[in-house]
């Protein structure tokens, strides 16, 4: 319950202050937060040359949508599908596929889970990082806020829900720590040696302060990826309402689906078939 009401009163409180979105000309586009960091360097040099320019809302996939769909910005980005329902009224354009990398402390001395054991851990089942060949130290559980589209695909792959009176909810363990945004799940992981966490591949940066855990043996490379093997890929899409693509987010997305940028995409370790 305190978990829905948050996300209803977070949600509220982006409608009501919708105005502050739209106080000057500028094209706004939200939602990921794993989504931003691709698009960030894309926008800078795209708003160097072209108007109007570009504001970027790191809010979430889920609320992205939500602004999306209550005509508060006109472009929306996710770091999941779309749901069924979604899908009645909302279209979607590739910008490039993405895996969940699972990542620990540089300290802690297993580098390699089952996708079995990582359910486990994070549905409550094993707690202690000897369960699974380490030290017999509490593990740290991060998660992301229920509005993450990170933590959305996550929880899909792993099957990680469960269904009440029709709904499908969570079905991650109440003792999981739950954080909005990347950097932040980054930060603890970095600063805690008993601690695991989910992120963007694409995100992980400074390999000497995280450590990139094998699902089933396998990394998350572009290769994995683009084999479809890594259990945890999911796409990066625009969003945006059926039949009703406005010219300046036709205009950005097509300056991502350039063959410059596809290459510069690529060459930061997303998949861009």
């Amino acid at each position: 319950m305190f978990k829905a009401l948050s996300y209803t009163t977070f949600i509220t409180g982006l409608l009501f202050s919708s105005t502050l979105f739209a106080a000057d000309n500028n094209m706004v586009i939200a939602g990921s937060t794993s989504v931003s960091t691709l698009l960030e360097p894309f926008i800078e040099e795209y708003n160097q040359a072209t108007k109007p320019s570009i504001d970027l809302q790191s809010i979430g996939s889920s609320a992205g949508i939500t602004m999306l769909e209550n005509n508060i910005v006109s472009l929306a980005i996710s770091s999941r599908q779309l749901t069924p329902k979604e899908k009645l009224s909302l279209s979607s354009n590739l910008i490039a596929y993405d895996a969940i990398a699972i990542i620990t402390h540089p300290d802690n001395p297993i580098n390699n889970l089952s996708a079995d054991n990582i359910w486990k851990i994070y549905h409550g089942d094993i707690t202690n990082w000897k369960q699974v060949g380490g030290e017999d130290k509490e593990i740290a559980v991060i998660t992301r806020e229920i509005a993450s589209g990170s933590r959305f695909s996550f929880e899909k792959h792993l099957k990680l829900t469960k269904e009440i009176n029709s709904f499908t909810v969570s079905d991650i363990s109440k003792k999981a720590i739950v954080v909005n945004g990347t950097s932040m799940v980054k930060s603890i992981v970095a600063r805690n040696p008993h601690a695991i966490g989910y992120v963007s591949a694409g995100s992980i940066g400074d390999l000497a302060q995280l450590q990139v855990v094998k699902i089933n043996g396998l990394s998350p490379s572009t290769e994995s990826i683009s084999d479809k093997k890594y259990p945890l890929s999911r796409p990066f899409l625009f969003v945006y309402k059926n039949e009703d693509l406005s010219s300046n987010s036709q205009k950005f997305i097509d300056y991502i689906n350039s063959k410059q940028s596809i290459s510069k995409i690529k060459s930061l370790g997303y998949v861009k078939e």
